[in-house]
C-alpha cells in the first residue's frame, strides 16, 4: 500500500540513549526505573496510535498496468508514488482559499500514511474499523489498460472507496510518450474525485502566478469544481465549496453578488467563520464599513475562527483609520498563527501608518525572510525607513521592491527607487583600449 510518507522526526537514537541510561544504572534500581520507562514510551505511543485513528488517509494501493508498460520499468508500486508526489505537489500548494478550520473533529483528510510498522498500521486499522469507522482510510483504486488502436494511448480508470464521495470514479485518457504529464493528470483526476475543494485553491494559485489582471484571470475551471462539489452529496464539503466560491467573488471585486451569495449561505452555516467574514469584506468593498467591521468581529468570535479572521478584521480596521484596534488584531493573529507572511505585512502596514516605524521595520524584516519576492513588504519598509528620515535605506528598499514588482510604487517611490539602484559602469571604448595596448 502506497501513500504519502509521514516525516516525522525519528525517535529511536532517544529511546537507545534512555536504554544506555537504564544499562549502566545499578541493578538495584532497575525495578524502580524499568516501570517508569515503559510508562515514557507508552504513553507518546498510545498518542501516536489515537492521532493516527481519528486522522483519515488518502492511500493508493499499486496500480494495475498492463504488460507493455510494466516492461517499461514501470512497476505498479512506482506508478502509485509517481501519482501520490503529484498529489503532494497539489495539496502542497493549496492555501490560497481559506475554509473553515474544524479543528476538534480533524475533518480534513490528510494525504500521508501514518507509518510503515505493521504493529502500529494494523492497531489503527482496527480502532478505525471499530471505533472511528467515519475516520475509514480513502483508498483510491486506479487501473491502466492500453487502447487498441493506438500504440501509446491509454486510460486510467479511479475508483474511489471510502469516504464523504465513497464508490465515485472517472478515466483519464493520457499518452505514454509524455508520463510525467500523465501521472499529474491522473493525480489531479483522483484530487477532483477526493479533494476537490483543495484542488481548487491550488487551481486559484495557479491561475494568480500568471500575474494576470482583473479582467484577464480566468477561474471558470475553479467555479467549475465548486459547482461540481455542490452538485455531491456532503454537507462539510458544501460548506468549504460555497465559502470558496465566495471568496472568488470578492477577488473578482463582484461585492454586491458576493454579500448576497454570503447571507443566503449562512441561512444553512450560521457559525461558519469564512462565510460570515465573507461577508464583512463584501460590506467593506461597497463602503459600509460599520456594518463590515461588525460582521468580522462575530467571525473572528465564531468557534473555530482562525488567525485568518482576526487578519481580515485588523485589515477592515486599519482602513477605516482605527489602529489601536487594528494593532490587537494582528497582534492575536500572530499569536494564533506566528510567522505568518500576510499577518507580519498587514501589522507591519498598521504601524508605519501609525508612525512606529522601528517596529513596523521588525515585522517587515521578518516577512521578507520569509517571502523574499514580496514587493509590497519591501515597498512598506522604504515607507518606515523614509519615515524615519533614511532616504539612502529608503531607495534601496524602493529598488529591492521594483526589481521585484515594476508596477507596485507610487512615481514619488519610483524616483527615488532610481537613487536606489545600482549603476552600471559604462563598457570601456574601443579607442580606449586601443590607446592602452599601443602604450
Amino acid at each position: 500500500m502506497s501513500s504519502v510518507p509521514d516525516r516525522r522526526p525519528g525517535v529511536l537514537p532517544q529511546v537507545l540513549f534512555l536504554i544506555g541510561l537504564i544499562v549502566r544504572l545499578p541493578r538495584e534500581l532497575w525495578p524502580f526505573v524499568l516501570p517508569w520507562f515503559i510508562l515514557i514510551l507508552a504513553v507518546p505511543f498510545c498518542s501516536l496510535v489515537i492521532s493516527g485513528a481519528l486522522t483519515q488517509h488518502v492511500l493508493v494501493p499499486p496500480v494495475e498496468a498492463p504488460k507493455a508498460f510494466l516492461e517499461t520499468g514501470y512497476t505498479p508500486e512506482f506508478l502509485a508514488e509517481r501519482i501520490l508526489a503529484a498529489m503532494r505537489g497539489i495539496s502542497s500548494d493549496s492555501d490560497a482559499v481559506p475554509h473553515d478550520a474544524s479543528l476538534a473533529d480533524n475533518d480534513n483528510p490528510d494525504i500521508k500514511l501514518p507509518g510503515e510498522d505493521m504493529s502500529y498500521a494494523s492497531i489503527v486499522g482496527f480502532l478505525k474499523s471499530t471505533l472511528f469507522r467515519n475516520k475509514q482510510d480513502v483508498v483510491v483504486h486506479i487501473g491502466i489498460t492500453h487502447v487498441n488502436d493506438s500504440a501509446d494511448a491509454y486510460v486510467a480508470h479511479i475508483q474511489i472507496e471510502n469516504g464523504p464521495f465513497n464508490a465515485m470514479h472517472d478515466d483519464v485518457a493520457f499518452s505514454g510518450n509524455d508520463f510525467n504529464q500523465s501521472m499529474r493528470d491522473i493525480a489531479t483526476k483522483v484530487m477532483r474525485l477526493v479533494e476537490p475543494n483543495t484542488l481548487a485553491s491550488h487551481v486559484f494559485t495557479t491561475v494568480q502566478k500568471t500575474r494576470c489582471s482583473l479582467d484577464e484571470c480566468d477561474y471558470s475551471e475553479v467555479e467549475a469544481i465548486y459547482d461540481d462539489v455542490l452538485g455531491r452529496p456532503g454537507a462539510l464539503q458544501h460548506q468549504w465549496a460555497l465559502a470558496g466560491k465566495g471568496w472568488l467573488l470578492l477577488r473578482q471585486n463582484r461585492s454586491e453578488e458576493a454579500e448576497q451569495q454570503s447571507r443566503d449561505a449562512l441561512l444553512l452555516y450560521p457559525h461558519s467563520a469564512v462565510l460570515r467574514a465573507n461577508l464583512g469584506i463584501a460590506l467593506e468593498q461597497e463602503k459600509r464599513i460599520d456594518a463590515a467591521i461588525k460582521e468580522l468581529r462575530a467571525s473572528a468570535h465564531e468557534k473555530w475562527s482562525t488567525a485568518e479572521n482576526q487578519r481580515l478584521l485588523g485589515d477592515v480596521l486599519l482602513h477605516a483609520h482605527r489602529y489601536g484596534e487594528a494593532l490587537s488584531a494582528f497582534h492575536r493573529a500572530d499569536e494564533m498563527h506566528g510567522d505568518d507572511v500576510n499577518i507580519l505585512h498587514d501589522w507591519g502596514e498598521a504601524l508605519v501608518d501609525n508612525g512606529q516605524y522601528e517596529a513596523a521595520i521588525v515585522k517587515l524584516v521578518h516577512a521578507v525572510e520569509l517571502r523574499p519576492d514580496l514587493a509590497p513588504s519591501y515597498e512598506l519598509w522604504g515607507q518606515a525607513l523614509e519615515g524615519e528620515g533614511d532616504l539612502s535605506r529608503a531607495a534601496q528598499k524602493y529598488a529591492e521592491a521594483d526589481k521585484r514588482d515594476s508596477g507596485a510604487l507610487t512615481p514619488h517611490e519610483k524616483q527615488l527607487a532610481l537613487l536606489g539602484t545600482p549603476r552600471r559602469l559604462p563598457p570601456v571604448s574601443a579607442s580606449l583600449q586601443a590607446s592602452h595596448s599601443h602604450a
